[in-house]
């Protein structure tokens, strides 16, 4: 017996339970692993991501040639379904856009449609259904297509006078970009978008929602949301990663001067 208390001691002399003091230090530590830890495996995820964002656009890119293996070496057409009024089928276009009927091309080569996406937007993507299909302009897919557009270079807008030609068929310049990690941002009225498909932690994505709360994204680029960089696959069938600090803003649609989309590779 415990002389002052009058409480039982246990056999051996130790003290059964917690006081709350020590439950309090145990959480406290808990947590400071925790935060510790968390980071690591978010960053350990996303490189697992991003690895196999390589193996996609490797796989897209395979697809692409061996569609122009069987079409005289021309690659896929980039562009979109809509032909305006001059029937100029590459002047309304948009290089994260393809037609229905290059979709289908290029679908004859490769299993399934998630190829043509970043894993970290696929999910995204798939939920958008309103926004990603539509019957004038064909499939936003989840990387940039820069093969098979008209009129390249581009003329320069406001702010953006980086140029890029597209690759037409597979004996072009072999250091041509053909596809690359969507880093886009859009701010024109009535569809505005900002994404950054490789953050520290995971893909970020900003619609219209958040620019009527936030009046400061229609200055913002995916560098300025926590954007690391991007995967760019060459024409030459190589894939490497491209630090954001290393990129450019190339025009992404051919249309709508500095209200159009813009690309980061």
């Amino acid at each position: 017996m415990n002389e002052r208390t009058g409480d039982r001691t246990p056999v051996g002399g130790w003290r059964q339970g917690f006081t709350l003091i020590e439950l309090l230090v145990v959480i406290a530590i808990i947590a400071i692993l925790a935060s510790l830890l968390l980071p690591a495996l978010s960053n350990a995820k996303e490189r697992s991501k991003r690895t196999a964002c390589i193996n996609n656009l490797r796989q897209f890119m395979l697809v692409c040639h061996l569609y122009a293996n069987d079409n005289r070496m021309q690659l896929p057409r980039g562009g979109e379904e809509f032909v305006p009024d001059n029937n100029d089928p590459d002047e309304d276009t948009h290089t994260p856009i393809l037609s229905q009927l290059t979709l289908t091309n290029l679908l004859r080569y490769c299993s399934t449609i998630k190829v043509l996406d970043c894993p970290n937007l696929a999910n995204s993507f798939e939920k958008s259904a309103a926004w990603r299909t539509h019957e004038s302009w064909g499939l936003a897919i989840g990387y940039s297509y820069m093969g098979g557009h008209g009129g390249t270079p581009w003329p320069p807008v406001a702010g953006v006078t980086n140029a890029w030609i597209s690759p037409q068929t597979t004996a072009d310049d072999p250091t041509l970009a053909l596809v690359s990690d969507l880093n886009v941002y859009c701010h024109s009225s009535g569809f505005q978008k900002i994404l950054a498909p490789h953050t520290g932690g995971g893909p970020k994505i900003r619609e219209e929602d958040f620019f009527t709360e936030h009046p400061e994204a229609f200055r913002q680029t995916p560098r300025d949301i926590g954007a690391k960089g991007g995967n760019l696959a060459l024409l030459d069938g190589s894939v490497a990663w491209k630090d954001i600090s290393r990129m450019r803003v190339y025009r992404g649609s051919r249309m709508y001067d500095d209200q159009g989309c813009f690309i980061m590779w």
